[in-house]
């Protein structure tokens, strides 16, 4: 099997380029024939057809190892870029005149940098997909495999879009959320601010008292509050290294909230690129693998991959994805009626709809915890600033009572 980089145009003239799995250039012409396209030109692969597709690893993509000290991109950036992809190369833009096009248009540093270099380097014929692998920084290994997915497959406009839908999904998991922060760091501030302060003051000497304050927030608390700040950005940083996706990944999996937020996901983003994969003629092992490749999350990402050696050994799709185990009993029953009667397109269609709508819960829910969470961290903070600062009036107030007998 190679990878055939191809030139074609529907009845209306409208022109496709992408690229195509196949095991020669005949092949390519009949499948774009078949989904009625008329074949304008087929290129020869430059490389070796055994490096084409290896099942598990996303066809043309390096895997990238180690840390990446580049600076991270929100969401929101990353999903508006893949949108604009999408309409650029429905639009019929090669890859190259869309990233040249969008590189300048492209407010984030970062994002701007990468698709100047990426233009450049896919006009002299580098996939995007491996391009893309040079950033991992800025992309993830299932946005990468994605893309690689799109080429093979020649759906490059729907590899955008989905990428698209990743980020946005992404976003809207985010949004709302610097306000649980500001919470959380204003019951921190609280509580260092609050806490030293009765204890400080003398009533023999209101004015020695307040110094004594001033030197505990100075060299004690507000240092504590600083430091508290810079450790929280270097988690962060560390957090969002590409080595440790996996770590944050498998967290993920821990928390209830999040755990099914990510399941959701997974289950929608696999179903959709498996079906966009069948349609464009890739054979099953390889769409398989390709679809699970492109899964947000890497921990299921490899327990969707082990149902690949069921398809190597002559079962069916169904039997692959039960094998997972992260199907729900109605759902594989679809798929167990759509692979018996012919309508596995079908039922695909149904399952990925249902799983969509899911994963949509699931991120109003996950959001929804996020604002209960800091609720009760404030709550808890405001409880114990209003403890001390009672305990403390309290004991100020005998403090000076007593001063009267005396």
């Amino acid at each position: 099997m190679a990878i055939f980089r191809y030139e074609a145009a529907d009845v209306s003239g409208k022109i496709l380029r992408g690229a195509m799995d196949a095991p020669d250039a005949q092949e390519v012409m009949r499948r774009l024939e078949g989904r009625g396209y008329r074949t304008v030109q087929v290129q020869e692969p430059t490389a070796p057809a055994a490096a084409a597709v290896t099942p598990g690893v996303p066809p043309s993509v390096p895997r990238s190892r180690g840390l990446a000290f580049g600076k991270a991109i929100s969401a929101t950036d990353l999903g508006l870029f893949f949108r604009q992809m999408n309409s650029l190369a429905a639009a019929g833009f090669t890859v190259s005149a869309a990233l040249a096009d969008l590189a300048p248009r492209t407010q984030n540093r970062a994002l701007r940098g990468a698709a100047s270099q990426m233009a450049a380097a896919t006009a002299n014929g580098s996939a995007m997909s491996a391009e893309m692998a040079r950033f991992p920084h800025l992309f993830a290994p299932h946005v990468v495999a994605l893309v690689a997915a799109g080429e093979t497959g020649g759906f490059l406009p729907f590899a955008f879009e989905e990428a698209a839908l990743g980020a946005e999904q992404d976003a809207a998991l985010r949004q709302g959320l610097w306000l649980p922060k500001l919470f959380i760091w204003q019951a921190i501030w609280s509580v260092l601010l609050l806490t030293p302060l009765f204890p400080s003051i003398n009533p023999d000497n209101v004015a020695q008292g307040f110094v004594r304050y001033a030197l505990t927030l100075l060299f004690v608390c507000v240092p504590i509050g600083i430091g508290l700040h810079l450790l929280a950005a270097l988690v962060g940083w560390w957090w969002r290294q590409p080595a440790n996706r996996a770590i944050s990944d498998r967290l993920a999996l821990r928390i209830p909230v999040m755990a099914r937020v990510a399941k959701m996901r997974a289950l929608a983003s696999f179903t959709r690129v498996l079906r966009r994969l069948l349609l464009s003629g890739i054979s099953t092992e390889p769409a398989f693998v390709g679809a699970a490749r492109a899964v947000p999350n890497t921990v299921l990402a490899e327990r969707f991959l082990a149902g690949a050696p069921i398809i190597h050994s002559g079962q069916g799709l169904d039997a692959a994805v039960q094998a997972t185990g992260l199907m729900d009993h109605d759902p594989i029953q679809l798929l167990v009626t759509g692979q018996k009667t012919g309508q596995w397109i079908e039922m695909l269609d149904r399952v990925t709809l249902h799983y969509q709508e899911e994963a949509a819960n699931a991120t109003q829910t996950a959001r929804s915890a996020q604002k209960r969470i800091a609720g009760l961290v404030t709550l808890i903070s405001m409880g114990y600033v209003t403890i001390v600062a009672t305990h403390g009036l309290a004991t100020l107030g005998f403090k000076w009572t007593e001063s009267w007998t005396e």
